[in-house]
């Protein structure tokens, strides 16, 4: 019959043991690795084989534990707060971008801009009749642009496309070129009587800008032909395509929009990232991994188990991992 000293020490062994088995199943449980697993199983079948069987030298236990389980715990305990570390840097940015998203649909006006910008064709053209009247009929009458400045203040900071300086000199630039001038706009002559001629019918194309000055393209409906209203300075003018080479005049976008299609898509790659952040593995980690089940699954390696030096080649490479 066993002693009492004997009993004590296989309780010992065997309480010591099932914690470092509670330990072992968090780590695989939060890598969920297939070898990782097949460790945590094997390790139990170990421990409870040395349970239920008390003629076993309950020692060996121990040695096991010693030479094996802690490295590895020891080695996925420092990887796991590695692993945590980025999932919560993942995580947060995440978060950042959800909320910055939030916070740009809510500024976005729920009034399509399409339909703005057609209002806003109608409210210059209008304007443009008024200042045609005015240079042929003369007269002293008040004209008003808070109609259309009202749009531009508006919409350019979000929708309007950015220029270099190149382009928008090469745009804005039309010296001797014939005009009518008067307190509230300078228009070139040839494109009034356009205008005219084509009862002031047009559409805006886009909107552009050069650090603070805005720049409004428009076409006649029944043609091609292009004109452009620098807001700022109320001068009116034909462009060719000379003039418009290398510049964007596709419709605008909202700039906030882009900014929410990027977020999103980065939200998507970081969650792609967070899923496989925790399960994947340095290839020298899957090495011991592949070493250390395929020795423990030896059927001979209980015998094994009081040759230490047999066993320094793995614990030496866990425990010189660099875990990044």
């Amino acid at each position: 019959m066993e002693n009492k000293e004997d009993q004590e020490t296989f309780k010992q062994i065997i309480n010591d043991s099932k914690k470092k088995l509670s330990t072992l199943k968090i780590v695989s449980n939060f890598f969920n690795h297939p070898d990782l697993i097949s460790i945590q199983i094997r390790t139990n079948v170990i421990h409870n084989l040395f349970e239920n069987n008390k003629n076993l030298d309950i020692h060996k236990l121990d040695l096991f534990h010693i030479q094996y389980t802690n490295s590895l715990i020891e080695l996925f305990q420092k990887l796991k707060k590695s692993k945590e570390q980025k999932y919560l840097l993942i995580s947060d940015e995440i978060y950042i971008n959800d909320d910055f998203i939030a916070k740009l649909n809510t500024e976005m006006s729920h009034v399509p801009f399409v339909d703005e910008s057609r209002e806003h064709s109608r409210t210059v053209a209008e304007k443009i009749e008024v200042l045609y009247k005015l240079f042929a009929e003369g007269g002293n009458t008040h004209f008003d642009w808070s109609a259309v400045t009202q749009f531009v203040n508006k919409r350019s900071n979000e929708f309007y496309r950015e220029l270099t300086e190149q382009q928008y000199v090469k745009l804005t630039n039309h010296t001797g070129k014939q005009t009518y001038q008067n307190t509230y706009v300078t228009f070139e002559k040839k494109l009034l009587g356009k205008l005219n001629i084509q009862k002031f019918k047009i559409k805006f194309l886009c909107g552009l800008r050069y650090e603070t000055d805005e720049v409004e393209v428009y076409e006649f409906i029944n043609s091609n032909d292009k004109f452009i209203f620098i807001t700022d300075k109320k001068i009116f003018y034909l462009i060719d395509d000379s003039h418009v080479l290398g510049i964007d005049l596709s419709k605008n976008e909202s700039q906030k929009e882009e900014v929410i299609d990027k977020l999103v898509n980065k939200n998507l790659q970081l969650k792609d990232q967070l899923s496989t952040v925790k399960t994947s593995m340095p290839k020298d980690v899957e090495n011991v991994l592949e070493s250390y089940l395929e020795k423990i699954s030896d059927v001979e390696f209980l015998d094994d188990l009081q040759n230490v030096d047999e066993q320094t080649n793995i614990l030496k490479a866990m425990l010189n991992i660099n875990i990044k």
